[in-house]
């Protein structure tokens, strides 16, 4: 509405009136000097229209003008830019496009309805954000990239980003899943401050809710991270298949070998039963090893319907098939520091698959163990046997091993209170293959004191017999140093068995003895195997005394030995990695280590392609620290360094560490890893629209309501008619004179008019 009125100087309109009588009067009584019409009229129509500016500065007229009308506000609109936006929404999109698309409608629905209303565009992850432009393509150059959700940060900078503005309400955008850490109440304390403060809070769920589909998925796992095989070998692939809402199906799951080409070869095929609405079924798959090589081998479940994440249907695990190589079966009753040691020495080479069983005294009531099959020919090609009592695995057991060693596996016996003649091997199957003399009147019970003629007296000097590839420690002192001096200068044994002496048969031979000729080490054959007697047991402290290098040395030389490999030269690195899968935030360390001094050694990352390298892309260094020799566990022969893996984005990778110097003798390593996205974000594909939903409810008095993306139309009404409730009676006032648009012209108008009547007088010769 629009109206005319006066508003006179110093809101008198006597005083106004006064004034217009007055100059009026002056005007009209006061004539100008001259006889001429013509001139009189001029000069009285020039003050007349002074006049006229003159009082209408002091009358001030004024138009008004009423409008109803919404108060200046904030319309605020917080979005979901967290990694599980990229999940599907349930509709056959991923949410993020479904959530560009809402807020494309949103905004375009609002724009040019109300020009009062500020749009504020909020993004929030773990946490939250403003972003500079509200125009429907804002979110164009935005990528759903946040590692966590905090619903209860994005509430709360809904209430700051409006910098102090009337809020005209906030508008919520996401799956409403919470990962991040909960403080202080949650986004629902803050969503009852905006509903004290009147403020409507609307929610946009986009994503399925967790009663469509919340138990369907399919996950393999626990399947190991890496193997070493032999070429040729059957090996039982063990993982998990991790099941909701599957009940009553059959998943088919399959083996692939993946080669260093990229080449994939299906290896097995099967298919597990699903018995429970959630099922963890393991699954055992007998596979041959290919041939020699690097290969990756994946286990996968094929993808089922109603699945929204797929990532996590298979699982890699890494193999290095070798030709020929060793499979030790340790056996040993003890857990003392020898068993460990020998253990940790073994599990050091590639070449050497070491599996263990401890078989604890205190049960010799139920001997002697059944250990199934692992005595038949093929199983293992080294028995190793500690300190165990012939009856822990009884005389049908041995009799198969003598068979096995007897067509070409190797057998290692070591010294202790229960072996030999008094653990009760003489009279055993193997007392042919064990390659001493031994006396059955030795038995002793388990309980029964040590004879003092059963042992060497401590400290035992170990002195060198017989040259021989497993007494070659690889001594690289100076050339006047013999092996025999290297022998000598290990560390003093606690004791051994004092064996009654070598049998007299061909290839029986003494490497290793005392000073008092007393026989440490007794090697032999039976059959087409090999084997080897030792009295002592306790070689670990070689290990303890600095000489570990030694210690590693001669047990991998006398299980090379018994393979019938003597060992060749050590020309390669040795690459050892924490751990070949790991999430992409964790920093694994590696150590490499070359048998040869002053080596100086690069680590860097290759990136692969399907597997394959990809020979585009240029390696990454990696920064390494040398050892020093108290640091390394090697000996003083030994290159070292030490590194860590850098942070790296999901996928497969290489680590490759080569000797700096390209001339070098020493061959590179590569080993494989794999960096695998454990997201929290990812790991539950479910939306949560319920807890939205209920944080709009909480301010369902003042309009707070949740809209589906297939209502924003709904949403955009809800939104200019609550402004158009709210509008208020708003008053314009246009007064001539207040401003430079009115004031300028008609103090122009006065100052000419006056100008121009003094410079018509002055030119006619008027006073």
């Amino acid at each position: 509405m629009t109206s005319l009125a006066i508003e006179p100087i110093y809101g008198s309109l006597l005083l106004a009136m006064a004034a217009v009588a007055t100059t009026v009067a002056v005007i009209v009584m006061v004539t100008p000097p001259t006889s001429d019409p013509r001139r009189r009229r001029w000069l009285i129509g020039l003050r007349l229209l002074a006049a006229v500016a003159l009082l209408l500065a002091l009358i001030r007229p004024t138009m008004v003008r009423t409008d109803n009308r919404p108060l200046d506000a904030a319309l605020v609109v917080a979005i979901d830019t967290s990694r599980s936006m990229t999940l599907p929404d349930g509709d056959g999109s991923d949410r993020w496009s479904t959530q560009m698309k809402s807020w494309q409608s949103l905004a375009s629905g609002l724009s040019g309805h109300d020009t009062s209303l500020d749009l504020r565009l909020l993004a929030y992850d773990a946490s939250a954000r403003p972003l500079a432009s509200t125009s429907p393509d804002a979110l164009s150059g935005v990528l759903p990239e946040g590692e966590s959700t905090d619903l209860q940060a994005a509430a709360a900078a809904t209430i700051s980003v409006a910098a102090g503005q009337p809020i005209a309400g906030v508008v919520m955008m996401g799956d409403g899943a919470q990962t991040g850490p909960i403080t202080g109440g949650g986004a629902g304390r803050v969503i009852e401050t905006l509903n004290s403060l009147g403020i409507p809070f609307w929610t946009v769920p986009i994503g399925p809710a967790r009663t469509q589909s919340q138990s369907r998925d399919v996950a393999i796992d626990a399947l190991p991270e890496d193997y070493q095989l032999f070429t040729g070998n059957q090996v039982d692939i063990t993982f998990q298949v991790n099941s909701k809402g599957m009940s009553g199906k059959d998943i088919p799951v399959r083996l692939t070998w993946i080669d260093e080409a990229g080449q994939r070869t299906e290896a097995a095929t099967r298919r597990v039963a699903i018995n429970k609405s959630v099922d963890v079924a393991a699954v055992t798959i007998p596979v041959t090893s290919p041939i020699p090589g690097t290969y990756q081998l994946q286990a996968s479940a094929d993808v089922q319907d109603g699945e929204l994440v797929v990532t996590n249907n298979s699982q890699l695990a890494f193999v290095d098939v070798r030709e020929g190589g060793g499979r030790i079966l340790y056996l040993f009753s003890n857990l003392d520091q020898e068993q460990s040691l020998i253990r940790r020495a073994l599990r050091r080479f590639p070449d050497l698959d070491l599996t263990f069983r401890w078989i604890p005294t205190d049960t010799n009531q139920s001997w002697p163990v059944d250990l199934q099959n692992w005595f038949t020919p093929g199983q293992f090609d080294i028995y190793l046997i500690g300190d165990l009592d012939a009856k822990a695995l009884g005389n049908r057991q041995l009799e198969q091993l003598a068979k096995t060693i007897g067509q070409g596996a190797g057998l290692v016996t070591l010294g202790g209170y229960q072996t030999y003649g008094a653990g009760g091997y003489a009279s055993s199957p193997l007392a042919d293959v064990i390659p001493i003399k031994m006396d059955a009147s030795r038995r002793r019970g388990i309980d029964s004191p040590l004879d003092s003629y059963e042992q060497v007296d401590a400290p035992v000097t170990i002195q060198l017999a017989r040259n021989h590839p497993i007494t070659d420690l690889g001594n690289r002192g100076s050339e006047n140093d013999s092996m025999a001096d290297a022998w000598r200068d290990l560390p003093a044994l606690l004791g051994a068995n004092k064996l009654l002496g070598p049998k007299i048969a061909p290839g029986v031979e003494v490497l290793l003895e005392t000073p008092q000729s007393d026989p440490l080490l007794v090697v032999g054959q039976y059959g087409r195997g090999r084997a080897a007697a030792l009295a002592m047991d306790s070689t670990w402290r070689w290990w303890r005394s600095g000489s570990n290098d030694q210690h590693r040395r001669f047990w991998r030389q006398l299980m090379l030995w018994l393979l019938s490999r003597e060992e060749s030269a050590d020309d390669k690195i040795l690459v050892e990695l924490d751990s070949r899968r790991f999430s992409s935030g964790a920093l694994p360390n590696f150590r490499a280590i070359a048998n040869q001094t002053d080596v100086t050694m690069v680590a860097e990352i290759i990136s692969t392609s399907n597997g394959a390298v990809d020979e585009a892309a240029q390696p990454q260094s990696i920064n390494v620290s040398a050892e020093t020799s108290s640091q390394a566990s090697g000996g003083s022969d030994e290159s070292s360094i030490r590194g860590a893996i850098p942070k790296l984005d999901p996928g497969i990778y290489r680590l490759r560490v080569r000797a700096s110097d390209p001339a070098s003798p020493i061959k590179s390593t590569e080993v494989a890893f794999q960096v695998i996205d454990e997201s929290r974000e990812l790991s539950n594909p479910l939306a949560d629209p319920v807890y939205l939903t209920q944080l709009a409810q909480l301010t369902g008095d003042h309009g707070g309501a949740a809209f589906g993306p297939d209502q924003i139309g709904e949403l955009v009404d809800t939104i200019l008619k609550r402004r158009k409730a709210a509008e208020t009676p708003v008053t314009q006032r246009l007064t001539l004179g207040d401003g430079p648009m009115t004031g300028w012209p008609l103090f122009l108008v006065f100052a000419a008019a006056l100008s121009i009547e003094w410079w018509l007088r002055r030119h006619w010769g008027l006073a």
